[in-house]
């Protein structure tokens, strides 16, 4: 009677919960650094939880006292963070999934931290590089039709329709196009031909890619460090792409009639070249344990650096555009004072 209660007693308050957006990244960090900090100390899931009631990032207080609640009745986290609806992505609670199974849940909370500690910093410098060029943009849309307004030759609705109503349709066509990439990321075998497809877009493709091979890779290691089978850590850690969950299905087979985990991922065609060599050689040498941390390492590294690039960049792009943009609309009002002018001059 007493479970029973204690269970219904968790479900009311994590349907709490359940109205919660996503949280920030920079809050994310902050909460997994803490709570990965208080188990690396050696203090137990559900006391570290319990202590963070009032020391979490305050808009995630509620969450975590949800959390407390939840893991203290019997819950493991991860079926715990399943139930806070959006507040916590499917990623996240796969790898916390992964580390209870492998033991090391302090390395993965603060890998988290971490992962969103950069994925924060870049936001902030990307919208930092971005004010300007928006700036400029909004002057090129609100300015140029301004003295038809003056002179009356537009009225003010017109005016608006044509500066305010073009923001908002830009603002509307975003929202759409993400809306179709999330509802086509979560459709099977659609995604992974998007997730192929986006591979193919220069440096955020790369990106993407490299650092799901890089959590990949690392979640492999844990679980092979734990004890369990080659098959089954590959399936269990191929959550971080469809593209790798695909090809990871069809390396199946093929290991399980005994050819090397190396040859039968060569043969999807989906990992690179490096990545097939080093597993190679951690297979030849015993060491694969080694190898497995040295290429999670590399492709840690390699989209931190892409993530840099991209951030540099996407602003130098974006005020290319909005120049491209601006001196679209100086011609096209030059050219109307010239017709102007040519018929002041025929009359």
């Amino acid at each position: 009677m007493r479970n029973v209660l204690e269970r219904r007693k968790t479900k009311r308050l994590v349907s709490a919960t359940m109205r919660d957006v996503p949280f920030s990244a920079k809050s994310l960090s902050a909460f997994y650094y803490q709570l990965g900090t208080l188990v690396q100390a050696g203090l137990p899931i559900q006391s570290a939880l319990t202590s963070m009631r009032n020391t979490a990032p305050r808009r995630m207080r509620s969450t975590t006292a949800v959390l407390a609640e939840a893991v203290n009745a019997g819950l493991p986290p991860s079926e715990a963070m399943e139930k806070c609806g959006p507040s916590f992505s499917e990623l996240d609670r796969q790898n916390i999934r992964i580390a209870e199974r492998s033991g090391a849940l302090d390395v993965v909370l603060l890998s988290l931290s971490k992962y969103y500690e950069t994925r924060a910093a870049a936001r902030n410098k990307l919208i930092a590089g971005s004010l300007y060029p928006a700036f400029v943009f909004s002057a090129g849309v609100f300015i140029p039709p301004l003295p038809g307004l003056v002179l009356g030759k537009m009225t003010v609705a017109s005016y608006l329709w044509r500066t305010a109503g073009l923001l908002f349709s830009l603002a509307v066509l975003a929202w759409l196009v993400s809306r179709i990439f999330r509802w086509a990321s979560t459709v099977p075998k659609l995604n992974v031909a998007l997730d192929r497809a986006l591979l193919a877009v220069p440096v955020f493709g790369r990106l993407r890619f490299d650092y799901a091979l890089s959590q990949w890779l690392s979640s492999i290691r844990l679980m092979l460090t734990a004890g369990f089978g080659v098959i089954e850590a590959l399936e269990s850690a191929s959550y971080t792409s469809p593209l790798i969950a695909e090809a990871c299905r069809h390396a199946r087979p093929h290991i399980s009639s005994g050819m090397q985990i190396s040859q039968a991922l060569a043969l999807t065609g989906v990992f690179p070249e490096e990545l097939i060599q080093y597993w190679t050689t951690g297979e030849m040498s015993g060491r694969l344990d080694e190898m497995l941390d040295r290429l999670a390492a590399i492709y840690e590294d390699r989209w931190r650096r892409s993530l840099d690039y991209a951030v540099t960049w996407l602003p130098r792009i974006a005020y290319g555009l909005v120049a491209i943009y601006m001196v679209w609309q100086i011609l096209t009002l030059a050219t109307a004072y010239f017709n102007t002018y040519n018929q002041f001059l025929g009359d």
